[in-house]
């Protein structure tokens, strides 16, 4: 069990900082060519769901180096930034599915280990 909470640490780091690289190569790309801070009924403001999963990403990432120091709180909020990883995930295949389907595989894989780690971050009372 503990060699796959150690594998679970390290793929939601690697997805933490994969939020942030997918976010990179949107922005470089031209994602938004008016900006994050201009929106349309159809696409609301796009700075919010920068803010939203950037602020996943540091959640989950301050969690993880919190379990990994035995820290009393490391397990909670690695925990919290799991669930926002999992509504993130599913909320944005949404739009991937449509538009850009290959960005659908990491959500994927993001979301079957999540929901398959839950246990691990859960104290149950003996």
């Amino acid at each position: 069990m503990k060699k796959f909470k150690k594998a679970v640490l390290i793929l939601l780091v690697i997805a933490s900082l994969g939020v942030f690289i997918i976010w990179g190569m949107n922005l470089a790309g031209g994602a938004f060519p008016e900006g994050v801070f201009v929106g349309s009924q159809e696409t609301s403001l796009p700075i919010f769901h920068l803010v939203a999963e950037s602020l996943m990403a540091v959640v989950t990432l301050i969690g993880v180096i919190g379990t990994w120091r035995n820290k009393p709180w490391g397990n909670g909020l690695t925990l919290f930034g799991m669930g926002m990883f999992t509504y993130s995930a599913i909320n944005s295949m949404g739009w991937t599915v449509l538009n850009d389907p290959i960005q659908s595989i990491p959500m994927g894989i993001t979301l079957v280990i999540v929901i398959a780690a839950i246990p691990l971050f859960i104290k149950f009372e003996k």
